[in-house]
């Protein structure tokens, strides 16, 4: 009973801080894009490709994407892929998979030409990523059924953030997408027991990309010390570390013992 009781107040917190995040990048004064974001450190071009490096440190992205996809899809034995117990916990991996790989795409055709318009094309398929993470971790943590039946509209949400701020100016609400969707998969980490083992991997997942976007904080001054590679550049390569180290857990992992008791909390009812 208090197990039971625990995780219903545990669901509760998270509803609130989701309803939280969502009324305050409604209520923040508008963010803007600064036009400095465009100016990145290394603009040296090769072969007659500008921003080389910027644009060519994406292929690992896409490969990392093709790869996920391919385990994905492979046929095997089981009915189910390794890594999940029901054959529809995976689409929020398709999903995830896809968006990096088109990622690949969208960050490569931005560097090229560094602008507002094309940021677009990078960040919409960011949002397929992020979006999918929070769904797959509410259907391995919370419940398995709404973890799956929010995949579309967590997506539709995502993909919507980016043409409100190409329609509005503001970011706030992209940045809810990026950032805040993280601090709910942690949170969620922390609060909810596992379906599947792991878990560390995970983390390590949360903290090779937290390494990323130091990477990119630091494009310049990682330039001028590398000379090689700047900030920016790293932060493609180590993203696609981050991308394969989660491919690796996914082909790694097996059901927790609670799981497949079925005594799961998430198979019971929510509220």
């Amino acid at each position: 009973m208090n197990e039971r009781f625990g995780f219903r107040a545990h669901v509760w917190l998270a509803f609130l801080l989701i309803m939280v995040g969502l009324a305050a990048v409604f209520i923040l004064p508008p963010l803007r894009q600064a036009q400095a974001y465009h100016q990145f450190a290394d603009q040296r071009a090769a072969i007659g490709i500008p921003n080389f490096l910027n644009v060519v440190s994406n292929v690992p992205l896409l490969l990392v994407g093709l790869m996920g996809l391919r385990f994905l899809f492979q046929k095997r034995r089981r009915t189910e892929p390794a890594g999940f117990i029901a054959s529809s916990e995976r689409w929020a991996y398709v999903v995830f998979f896809f968006g990096v790989t088109l990622t690949g795409f969208g960050s490569a055709y931005y560097h090229w030409r560094p602008s507002d318009s094309a940021l677009v094309w990078d960040r919409l398929p960011m949002t397929l990523t992020f979006m999918s993470m929070l769904a797959a971790t509410i259907t391995e943590r919370i419940h398995a059924k709404l973890g799956v039946r929010l995949l579309a509209p967590l997506v539709l949400a995502g993909v919507a953030s980016v043409f409100y701020w190409q329609w509005t100016g503001n970011l706030w609400p992209y940045a809810g997408v990026q950032f805040y969707s993280l601090f709910l998969i942690a949170l969620m980490i922390w609060l909810f027991p596992p379906r599947y083992g792991r878990t560390a991997d995970l983390l390590w997942v949360i903290g090779i990309y937290a390494l990323a976007k130091a990477a990119e904080a630091c494009d310049q001054a990682i330039l001028n010390t590398a000379m090689l590679l700047s900030g920016h550049t790293l932060k493609h390569l180590i993203a696609a570390v981050a991308v394969f180290w989660l491919l690796r857990m996914l082909s790694k992992r097996t059901p927790t013992a609670l799981a497949q008791s079925g005594s799961y909390p998430g198979h019971e009812k929510l509220l």
